[in-house]
Order: structure tokens, then sequence, then C-alpha cells
């Protein structure tokens, strides 16, 4: 996952219930989930609609009581919730002043507000500090599972997995979905992909029976199932998974994101573009915007794909101020050719922040796009120590190894992208397979700028 996004369940338990009353049930709907023998979903609250008038809401009351700490905690809360549905990063801003000041009037034994911070901090990718108010809030209350599961999140985010597998031992007595929700991503980590989606199921099934549950939340479950079922290479599986989220949560710009990248994956352009341009309607994140772009070369659309790498240019230069989208646009440069120097900068910025498999996974594929493969081989054997069942990550070690003079490892890698999803890239699923090929036969050439030659000319920079 880029990490991508964790970090959209980690104070779920703690918040929710101060944030979410009883008397917002209105507006149900009913996912579209695949049927389980006695299991029956609960009906969707559209609880999103009525966010902005409960932001108001707690806004109002925060001005009357400045020196009520639950108060700023629950406009915290509302913040955080919002930015989840609607994208707004000022959202993340304002949940982080609120909890924050929840702390300044409350500053020991304040776990909701330490929570909250965990969250907001972490969708910064500010781990570190993240961490420290993951941990502060553990101290408060050590038999907090779900403090315990921030905790183990971000120790994965920094590379930590070691410390990560410690904190996932002592399994709690009840059902907690957010220890299952770290424990899954430990296990797709670390190679056990059909573990973590296992794990994933039971999640969504358990979120889906609470009606209370916000429905962004119970869209995310969905959306976290079609990853896992993306990642595996189960694309049909996981298109079912993205329009279920959107079913529970329209408009859901992970659920646009994910059929976008589906759809790319499986060239069918004109769908890849449809949904990767209303997800970037919504957050114009530099990975869906790299689906719309490659969709709009395919398609002949050349104009409006110049003005797409513009507004990504534009991303890199004024919209990235926080630092969230450094691994993405770094790994766009090098999927794409462009701008190698930078992509180089930005990816060793990442690896600063969180020294996980992905920015090492990133960090190597820069300099690979870069020409400088003995280092990136030092950063792409790290990436794939924990044998992690990516595509992406196997693709990139095998091109890699190939380019140092390893030929069976690289086979071997490559092959092993190819299995786990034959389909992960519509470019590079397709060189895999002509690079095996070419190994094979002792005719593996290289372009100009390092990467294979077979590498589909929809993915060049013009």
């Amino acid at each position: 996952m880029n990490a991508r996004v964790i970090w959209s369940l980690v104070a779920t338990t703690v918040v929710a219930a101060v944030a979410w009353p009883a008397f917002m049930r209105a507006g149900a709907a009913s996912p579209e989930t695949a049927p389980v023998p006695g299991w029956t979903a609960a009906p969707v609250i559209a609880d999103y609609a009525n966010r902005d008038a409960l932001v108001s809401t707690y806004e109002a009351d925060a001005k009357r009581n400045p020196r009520d700490q639950i108060i700023a905690t629950m406009l915290a809360g509302q913040y955080l919730q919002r930015y989840r549905e609607q994208a707004d990063v000022g959202d993340l801003l304002r949940a982080e002043n609120e909890a924050q000041r929840s702390l300044r009037l409350q500053p020991r034994y304040n776990i909701t507000a330490d929570m909250t911070m965990a969250s907001a901090l972490t969708a910064f990718h500010q781990m570190r500090p993240a961490l420290a108010y993951a941990e502060e809030a553990s101290r408060i209350v050590p038999s907090s599972f779900s403090a315990r599961a921030a905790i183990a999140n971000l120790d994965m985010e920094l590379g930590d997995y070691t410390s990560a597998k410690d904190e996932l031992t002592s399994r709690p007595i009840d059902d907690d979905p957010n220890w299952d929700i770290s424990l899954a991503r430990y296990d797709e980590l670390t190679g056990h992909l059909a573990s973590a989606r296992t794990i994933i199921d039971g999640v969504q099934r358990r979120m889906d029976e609470v009606v209370d549950n916000p429905a962004e939340t119970r869209a995310w479950t969905h959306w976290r199932q079609g990853e896992l079922a993306f990642a595996a290479g189960d694309t049909r599986d996981a298109i079912i998974h993205y329009k279920e989220a959107l079913a529970i949560f329209p408009g859901y710009w992970h659920g646009y994101d994910g059929l976008a990248k589906a759809y790319w994956a499986s060239g069918d352009w004109p769908d890849a573009l449809e949904y990767a341009s209303k997800g970037a309607d919504v957050y114009p994140l530099p990975e869906v915007l790299g689906f719309e772009y490659d969709a709009q070369i395919a398609l002949g659309q050349r104009g409006n794909a110049a003005r797409t790498l513009d507004l990504l240019y534009a991303i890199e230069r004024i919209g990235n101020a926080q630092g969230m989208n450094d691994r993405l646009i770094a790994m766009f440069y090098a999927d794409h050719g462009l701008r190698a120097d930078d992509a180089v900068a930005i990816a060793r910025r990442d690896l600063a922040r969180r020294d996980d498999i992905y920015a090492e996974d990133t960090l190597a594929w820069t300099l690979a796009a870069d020409g400088r493969w003995p280092e990136a081989r030092t950063h792409s054997e790290r990436a794939v120590r924990l044998g992690t069942e990516d595509a992406r990550l196997q693709y990139h070690a095998g091109i890699i190894a190939l380019h140092c003079g390893d030929r069976g490892e690289a086979r071997r890698r490559l092959e092993h992208a190819l299995s786990l999803n034959p389909r992960f890239n519509p470019f590079q699923a397709h060189d895999a397979e002509r690079t095996v090929a070419a190994t094979e036969r002792s005719t593996f050439m290289v372009d100009r700028r390092g990467l294979s030659a077979s590498r589909s000319e929809a993915a060049r920079p013009r």
C-alpha cells in the first residue's frame, strides 16, 4: 500500500465514540456486499451528509466554551473525519490545532486528543511525532489495544517491523477492528497476503454489522479489501470491492482511485480515464493523476495529458509543502523517465521521514531511472527483504538485479511478480514478460535511461 492510508482507522474507536451521536440516523442505503451465509449488513447511515452541520455546531460550542477540552477534542474528531470524507488538507490542520488546544487545556490523561494527534500527524507523514502521541496514549491506558494498534502501524511506517510484531503478539480478548487492521497490514508486508485478505474480510463484516459506524469507515474496509485483491491479482474481485465502497459512500475518492488503478492496470483506458478524473476532482493525488495521464496518452489526448503533467509539476512546486506526496511524485517521475535528479532527491526526503520497505523501493527505482544501478540494488534488496507479495517491488528488484548482472535473480523476481499479479501495471507487466523471454534468449537490451527497452511507448514522456 503506499501507505499510503492506514491512518484512516487509527483513532476510530476512540474518536467515533464521542463524535457520532445516535440521533444522526438518517438517509440509509444498503451496501452491495458479497453474500455470507447467516450474515446481513446493517443499513448505511448517510452521516457524511450532516458533516458540515456537525462541524459548525461544534465550532460554535468551542467558541462559547473555549476552556472545554472535551469540545475541542470532539471538534478535532469531526475535522479529522471530514478530511477522510472530503480530502481537504485544511481539515487536517484544523484537527491538529484543536487536538493541541485540548492537550493544552488538559495536558495529562487526554487519550482521545493524543490519538487524534497521532492520526493527523500520520496523515501528514510525520511518523515519529505521531508515534510519540500514540505511545503516550498507551501509557495512559496500557490496556488500550487501539493505541497499541496505532503504535504497530507507525512502527511499520518507520520500518521497525520487529517492534510492530512485538506489539501485535497478544491479541485482545474482544474483537478490535483496529487491531485486526494492523495485523492484516503486518501480514501483507511480511509475505502473507492470503492471511491479510482473510483478516480484512472479517473486519469488513464486523464493521458492516454496526449501524452507527460512519459510512466512510465502512467504505474504507471495502476499499481495503479491493487493495488486497488487486495485490493478489484478483482484479475482478478488486473492482467489486471498490464499487461496494462507492455504493456505501458515494463520491468516495478511494473508490474512484481504486477503480482507476484496476482499469489502468488492465489497459481499459476509457474507464481508467473516467475514474481517474473523478478521483482527481476530489483529491488530485499524483498517483491518480498518473493514471489519468497514461490514459490520456493512450487515447491520443496529448493536450489534456500535457495539462495533467503541468498539474503534477505544480503539485510538486506549491502543493506539497507537508511532503505528503513525496513518494507518489518520485515514483511517477521514475516510471515516466522525468526529472531524475529531482526524483532521487524527493525519494531521499521520503526515506528520511519513514524508512519502510516502500521508501526503500521508491529510492531504488528512482536511482534505477537515473542509471545508478549498484546503489539502486542496495535499496532494492532492503525493499524485498520481508518477502512482501507485491508485484511492483518484485518487478523493480528484478530489473535492478538484471542491470547488475544477476540474471538468475532477475528472472526469479520477474516471474514472481507475474505470478502475483500478471496485470499489476500495463507497461511493466508486459515489460516483465518480454524481459523474462529475453533473458532466456540472452538478447536483453537497455535503452538510454537504462530501463528495459520493451517499455510501452504509452508510458514515455513527450
